[in-house]
């Protein structure tokens, strides 16, 4: 009886021995498979934010007087608009507008799905016919998309990138970069946009010029265009930090 206990208790031993070897097995590999996932996952969103050899050959060139050829982007998207770049600096993207502002929050600029989502113009602007144009991208680590505009928050960087440009349907136009700016969005009448804005472009000058970091304090009329590049602020949701730009056409 005694030797049949015995044998109970070790067979039970190695039983308990046998389980905990696999658990412990299937923890490490449940947790190799967790790193790896993550390695492809970060190499993803990294790579999400790149420009595809498709569009690589169609990035306007840096001469004063590049064009943009429109009907090429717009063969692999549709709703390419047009392309922003600010100079000596990583943002230099296709432009895509959708029916809302939601859509290239997680698309890339050819439609398809990016971590990083796009660019985007705002979905109530006609192309960059208004007074008044808004586009957006995601603030990213590492500098992607509109990443690098936090960094106008240091006078220095301001000071020394002040130009960009902006290539539309109808023509290029120089950029000026006058001021940088953190917006609440809650409260600002800057995102309360419309078909009324043009017109008023004093009152949105006077919006972002009130809580500006940084200025220049660019002479801005009624009759000048505008442009505001948007991205999410790192401290808070309910904030966005803003360039704003004067757009001049280029003769």
């Amino acid at each position: 009886m005694k030797l049949n206990i015995h044998s109970i208790y070790i067979a039970v031993q190695n039983q308990v021995e046998h389980f905990v070897d696999l658990f412990t097995m299937s923890v490490f590999l449940l947790f190799f498979l967790v790193g790896v996932y993550a390695v492809f996952d970060i190499q993803q969103v990294q790579a999400s934010g790149d420009l595809g050899q498709d569009i690589a050959e169609l990035i306007p060139d840096k001469t004063e007087d590049s064009e943009i050829d429109l009907a090429a982007l717009k063969a692999i998207n549709p709703e390419i608009v047009g392309w922003i770049r600010i100079d000596n600096t990583k943002i230099d993207y296709p432009i895509t507008q959708a029916k809302d502002n939601t859509k290239y929050l997680t698309r890339g600029y050819d439609g398809n799905y990016a971590t990083l989502g796009g660019v985007f113009l705002d979905y109530r602007n006609n192309g960059f016919k208004d007074d008044f144009s808004i586009i957006y991208a995601h603030r990213v680590d590492g500098e992607k998309m509109f990443g690098q505009i936090l960094k106008f928050e240091d006078k220095t960087f301001f000071d020394t990138h002040k130009t960009g440009t902006l290539y539309t349907e109808d023509g290029t136009y120089n950029l000026e970069i006058s001021d940088f700016s953190v917006l609440n969005v809650d409260t600002t009448k800057v995102y309360a946009h419309d078909n009324n804005r043009n017109g008023h472009n004093a009152s949105v000058v006077a919006d972002i010029r009130s809580p500006a970091l940084q200025s220049r304090n660019t002479e801005i009329s009624e009759k000048d265009k505008i442009l505001v590049l948007s991205t999410c602020n790192k401290d808070s949701k309910h904030y966005r930090d803003v360039l704003l730009t004067k757009m001049t056409p280029r003769e």
